[in-house]
């Protein structure tokens, strides 16, 4: 008997495009960079010159590979000689160094955070402590109580970030960035995968005159990728409402913002309830059996505008 385990939650997937943006991963010295993991492989459209006497055989070799039309590839041969070559698009592989976004969640509730002050509701402060040690001064601002004040009636942001000893509700991920130098609109698409450009920039600090006073070097990059906010809780509408309003007012990932780095556009989002299994498949050879997963997905975006209806009338 095989025996399917499935868990049914719901997920928000946001696409967003990063503008020159800079985490913070890690450091070394005066520099800072994005933390860095194993290289990932993928395909991109690419060209392959191959001389005309080559032309069948490598189109029995790659017929897979080849994206031209292979009747209107013939038809540029005839009538050439032999050694002249002809480009033909191919689907090539490369590897990449992968990266991770850090910050999409703290940047998630700072706005929320910025969103309910404005609304003049009282939230969680991302602190217990009532002053900083180092000049005494109180660490509240106005409209936020300390981490878990709410007591029994817990706050907008307590009820969707947790605190210390409680669980958040939701999950908040983002999809694996691939360093490239080729062209984004040239690679395939592969799922949970993003193609972005890494640059490394060197900058100094200058007194007055122009003299330099500290060399350091960043790195930022930019392109288009994906997070997704999931949650299994059935949330009040108002609520799911502020964590959407919440999304898109994000401005800007990661350090920076005053001089220009980190700004976001958000470019669609989608709300959907998922099922997902994962079952046993069929033995690999060497004694393993495969892992099978199955994702099925049922569209709620007829919701989105609901939620943010209650959470505009919510007092």
């Amino acid at each position: 008997m095989v025996i399917e385990m499935a868990t049914t939650f719901n997920r928000l997937t946001v696409k967003v495009y990063a503008w020159f943006t800079k985490t913070l991963n890690g450091s070394s010295g005066s520099s800072s960079f994005l933390m860095k993991g194993g290289n990932v492989p993928y395909q991109f459209q690419g060209r392959t010159n191959v001389k005309v006497s080559e032309i069948e055989e490598f189109l029995s070799l790659n017929k897979d590979l080849i994206l031209d039309d292979l009747t209107e590839l013939r038809a540029k041969v005839e009538g050439k000689k032999s050694d002249s070559k002809i480009q033909i698009i191919t689907l090539k592989e490369e590897l990449g160094s992968s990266r991770v976004v850090k910050g999409v969640r703290g940047a998630i509730r700072h706005s929320i955070m910025e969103i309910l002050h404005n609304r003049g509701i009282e939230y969680c402060s991302p602190t217990m402590k009532e002053r900083f040690k180092s000049n005494d001064e109180p660490t509240l601002l106005i409209n936020e109580h300390l981490m878990g004040k709410c007591g029994e009636n817990p706050c907008a942001v307590r009820q969707l970030f947790g605190m210390l000893g409680e669980k958040s509700c939701i999950r908040i991920w983002t999809d694996a960035l691939v360093q490239t130098d080729k062209p984004l609109n040239k690679i395939t698409t592969q799922k949970g995968l993003s193609f972005v450009h890494v640059s490394t920039e060197n900058r100094h600090a200058s007194r007055r005159d122009g003299k330099v006073l500290q060399d350091f070097s960043e790195q930022y990059f930019s392109g288009e990728f994906q997070f997704y906010v999931e949650f299994s809780d059935n949330l009040p509408q108002w609520l799911l409402g502020l964590l959407i309003d919440g999304i898109l007012s994000l401005k800007h990932l990661g350090r920076g913002s005053n001089s220009g780095y980190g700004r976001l556009e958000i470019k669609d989002v989608s709300y959907e309830k998922i099922v997902f299994e994962r079952k046993l498949g069929q033995e690999n050879g060497d004694g393993r059996l495969s892992i099978i997963e199955v994702e099925r997905t049922k569209s709620q975006n007829k919701l989105l505008q609901e939620c943010l209806d209650a959470w505009k009338t919510y007092k």
